[in-house]
């Protein structure tokens, strides 16, 4: 389109390797400390200057595993110990988290720590406006590791040009493709390069019998209602994440053609049954199952998710085989999406329960001590014995059930970038995607919107997006066409989007000044 700029985050300096676990879950990443490391042991000059009292400090954090936390959990044990705290956390499923944050918050009986998953909501917004949560910006240079924060994310979880929070690190471009290797050689392709490739892929893991029962019970992509793989195949038509500029505008991705081409593709893929027909109404976690079950051959998904959710597929099939892979050669060449601007969740910490200054560098230089180099490699490898063993002299992966137990049911702790980590005796599959977030770092495409608020948005948001989401659907399955389309586009337009655009201009307009 006349005019269109993309984003690109090429030549950001990202602070230390985007080296993050092979075990994270939903959006997390696994990594613990080579705890034999003796330069980061207990019993250093820095241990030894700790009060003898520990800090008391109080948290508020999320679970994605069955079962909340054991309290006697080893390695909140260990972090207690090496920071010289003793944390009281109040562990909240994923599922419920932000309804228990806005209950808390309402209550006025908040943590000194809040983990903030939704830290751009428009109350959390209000309430840092309103001076409920402490600027840090001005204290992180006082810190080695706070310090050097990756000033980019910072930016993006900034309110009003202001810090109030400490991001947990993500891979900058953490989105692909896991498949059925197997399967790929079953009907004699290579691995897709293009996007034609990808659908050629797709196609024939639908109608060429990749698991030779004799059955047409294959789909060649699963989908959940929230339409994981979206934003990873508008990326590769060359589309912004989710706003882009346009003739000096601030526009959402859905008015471009990209977006179209987008979904265009997914109609295809609907028409011709190659996804499961039934992906507008059935929940995301759904698409691991159905590799599991062996009913598709591939999803769009984050790549480190091909350690935490596959173990049902080689039990059921020993010889199935995954693989990852993240770059499709589009229009524009290779580009993905910036995942969640770099980051999932802050860290904050109110100011009506860190009531002084001195309280708020105290909590600082806790959480300064949680990314130093034997804590992030606690998140990333456990307890040297229990979870791992050195061999020539690197970690190696011993227990991945007792490390998904004791570090991983409490990963939601960890915020670093993982750049201090020990190198270690990965998996092939987990060496190739830690090197994927590492490279495909030059090729992420970044929201410029990112920082940015409205207040149409906020207050209409839930009513106007709906109409886009409802006309998303509707044109994969046929009933309406591109000309339907273009109405709900303008529907979105007159019932708020156009507000939302001039506002998020004038915000771009000051920040190029």
């Amino acid at each position: 389109m006349k005019g269109w700029i993309t984003v690109p985050r090429r030549g950001i300096q990202i602070s230390g390797a985007l080296v993050l676990s092979a075990g994270l879950i939903a959006g997390c990443s696994q990594s613990t400390d080579k705890t034999a490391n003796s330069s980061a042991s207990p019993g250093t000059a820095q241990e030894s200057a700790k009060p003898k009292e520990p800090l008391k400090l109080s948290m508020m954090n999320m679970y994605y595993s069955a079962e909340p936390p054991k309290a006697d959990n080893e390695a909140v044990k260990i972090i207690e110990g090496y920071t010289g705290t003793k944390l009281d956390i109040t562990w909240v499923p994923n599922s419920a988290y932000n309804d228990k944050i806005n209950a808390t918050i309402a209550a006025g009986e908040l943590p000194q720590i809040m983990m903030i998953a939704s830290n751009k909501s428009q109350g959390i917004v209000n309430a840092v406006q309103s001076g409920m949560f402490w600027e840090i910006g001005p204290y992180l240079k006082d810190y080695p590791n706070l310090s050097k924060l990756n000033p980019m994310v910072l930016g993006n979880i900034a309110v009003d040009g202001k810090v109030y929070g400490i991001f947990r690190s993500r891979p900058v471009a953490r989105e692909g493709i896991i498949l059925r290797k197997d399967w790929l050689t079953a009907v004699g392709l290579s691995e897709p390069k293009t996007i034609d490739d990808f659908y050629n892929v797709i196609k024939a893991f639908s109608t060429k019998d990749p698991d030779k029962n004799g059955k047409d019970d294959t789909f060649g992509m699963y989908e959940g209602r929230g339409m994981n793989g979206f934003q990873t195949i508008l990326g590769w038509y060359g589309g912004p994440n989710l706003y882009g500029i346009q003739d000096g505008k601030v526009v959402p991705d859905f008015m471009t053609k990209e977006y179209v081409d987008a979904l265009k593709l997914y109609k295809r893929m609907y028409d011709e049954k190659l996804i499961n027909q039934d992906f507008a109404v059935v929940p995301g976690t759904k698409r691991q199952e159905a590799i599991n079950q062996g009913k598709a051959g591939l999803i769009i998904s984050t790549l480190d998710d091909v350690n935490a959710g596959f173990n049902d597929l080689t039990k059921a099939n020993p010889n199935a085989i995954l693989d990852v892979l993240s770059r499709i050669t589009g229009p524009k060449g290779e580009r993905l999406m910036l995942f969640n601007g770099g980051y999932v969740g802050v860290y904050m910490f109110p100011k009506t329960s860190v009531k002084t200054e001195q309280e708020l560098k105290g909590i600082l230089a806790f959480m300064d001590k949680l990314a130093d180099k034997k804590i992030q490699n606690l998140f990333e490898w456990g307890v040297e014995g229990k979870h791992y063993k050195v061999e020539n002299g690197m970690p190696a992966r011993t227990d991945g059930k007792a490390y998904e137990t004791d570090i991983n049911s409490v990963y939601q702790l960890r915020y670093d970038d993982g750049g201090l980590v020990d190198i270690g005796e990965d998996a092939p599959i987990v060496k190739k995607y830690k090197q994927m977030f590492k490279d495909n770092s030059t090729i992420a495409v970044a929201n410029p919107a990112e920082s940015f608020q409205s207040a149409t948005l906020a207050e209409k948001g839930s009513e106007i997006t709906k109409i886009i989401q409802d006309a998303r659907v509707k044109f994969i399955m046929g009933t309406i066409d591109e000309a339907g389309w273009n109405q709900a586009v303008e529907q979105w337009r007159k019932s708020g989007g156009d507000k939302v655009i001039e506002e998020y201009t004038a915000q771009y307009s000051k920040q190029k000044k």
